[in-house]
C-alpha cells in the first residue's frame, strides 16, 4: 500500500477535523506553519510564530501569548466510520497488586470491507494557541510570509499512543496498556511506572509509542484565517469582520476522495450526445439532470 499514511491521516481527519501525525515522534508544535503534502498528507513545516521576527513591537515572549497546556481525561480514543470500539477498561485491578497493572485496554471490531482506523492516547494533555488578537495582527503584518499557509493551533499529545488502520476484511484488534509499578504514582509523580504495550494484530497496519518521558504528538488542529482576513481595508470599505482566531477555518484534506489503497479517485466523465463531456450522475433524477 502506497499511500497509507494518507488514507490513514484521511479516515481520521473526516471525523475529527484534526489531522494525524503519521510519525508521532517527529515534534508538531502550536505555532507551527507550512502545508500538506498531497501525496503523503504529512505537515511540511516551514517555520514558527514564535520564532519570527516582527516590526510591530509583539513579543511573543508574553506569558499570555504562549501556548496553553490543559491536562484531558485519562484516554482519548478517535475513529473512523467502520470502526466500533466495542469494550474500553481503563485502570483495571492488577493481578500483581503494585507489580503489573492495565491502565487501558481497548477491543475494536471493523465490520465492513474498507479501511477504517483508530487512533488511542493515554493520559492526553492539550497545547492551545490562545486567543489573542495580537496573534492576528502579527499575521496580517506579514501577510507575504502567512498568507495561504495553514496554522497549528492545536496539539493533542501524550507519552503513549497506538495507531491501527485495519484491512479490507472484516476484523478485530485488540490492544492494552500494562503498566509495571503503581500507576497512580506514575501519573502524579512522573515515571514511577513504565508502560509497555501489548496487542492482537490481525491484517492491519500497526504502530505504537510507550516512553513515560516523551511527548508523542499523534494529532494537531490546522486551521487558516478566511480568504476576507487578507485584504486591504480599502478593498472591503468601512466593513467590519471578525477575523478572531475563533473564526478562522479549518483545513480541508488538498485531495480527492481516496480509495482503499489511498490513492486518488478519478472522476468519471461521459460524452454526451453533443460531443460534450458530462459527470454521471447518480442515476435519480434531481433539479440539476435534464428530463
Amino acid at each position: 500500500m502506497g499511500f497509507e499514511s494518507r488514507k490513514f491521516i484521511d479516515l481520521i481527519q473526516t471525523v475529527t477535523s484534526r489531522w494525524a501525525d503519521w510519525e508521532p515522534p517527529t515534534a508538531i508544535n502550536v505555532g507551527d506553519y507550512g502545508l500538506i503534502d498531497k501525496d503523503t498528507g504529512e505537515f511540511e513545516w516551514e517555520g514558527n510564530l514564535y520564532t519570527t521576527k516582527n516590526t510591530i513591537g509583539i513579543d511573543m515572549t508574553d506569558e499570555a501569548l504562549r501556548p496553553v497546556e490543559t491536562e484531558g481525561e485519562d484516554k482519548y480514543i478517535a475513529k473512523s466510520w467502520g470502526a466500533i470500539a466495542k469494550k474500553v477498561d481503563t485502570a483495571a485491578e492488577a493481578e500483581v497488586p503494585g507489580i503489573v497493572s492495565v491502565a487501558l485496554k481497548v477491543h475494536f471490531q471493523f465490520n465492513c470491507k474498507k479501511r477504517a482506523a483508530a487512533l488511542v492516547m493515554y493520559k492526553p494533555r492539550y497545547i492551545t494557541l490562545p486567543k489573542d488578537e495580537r496573534i492576528a495582527k502579527l499575521l496580517k503584518s506579514k501577510h507575504n510570509v502567512f498568507e495561504g499557509k495553514y496554522i497549528v493551533t492545536e496539539v493533542i499529545c501524550c507519552a503513549e499512543y497506538v495507531m491501527y488502520m485495519s484491512s479490507t476484511i472484516p476484523e478485530t484488534f485488540s490492544v492494552s496498556l500494562q503498566a509495571t509499578g503503581p500507576i497512580a504514582l506514575a501519573v502524579n509523580a512522573g515515571g514511577a511506572a513504565s508502560f509497555t504495550w501489548s496487542s492482537e494484530i490481525s491484517h492491519g497496519t500497526y504502530s505504537e509509542g510507550s516512553e513515560s518521558i516523551a511527548k508523542y504528538m499523534p494529532l494537531y488542529r490546522l486551521k487558516k484565517p478566511r480568504p476576507s482576513f487578507w485584504r486591504l481595508l480599502d478593498e472591503r470599505g468601512e466593513e467590519q469582520i471578525d477575523h478572531s482566531i475563533e473564526k478562522w477555518e479549518d483545513v480541508d484534506p488538498p485531495w480527492n476522495p481516496l480509495d482503499e489503497e489511498g490513492e486518488e479517485e478519478e472522476e468519471i466523465c461521459d460524452v454526451g450526445m453533443n460531443g460534450e463531456f458530462d459527470f454521471l450522475n447518480d442515476g435519480y433524477p434531481d433539479d440539476n439532470d435534464d428530463l
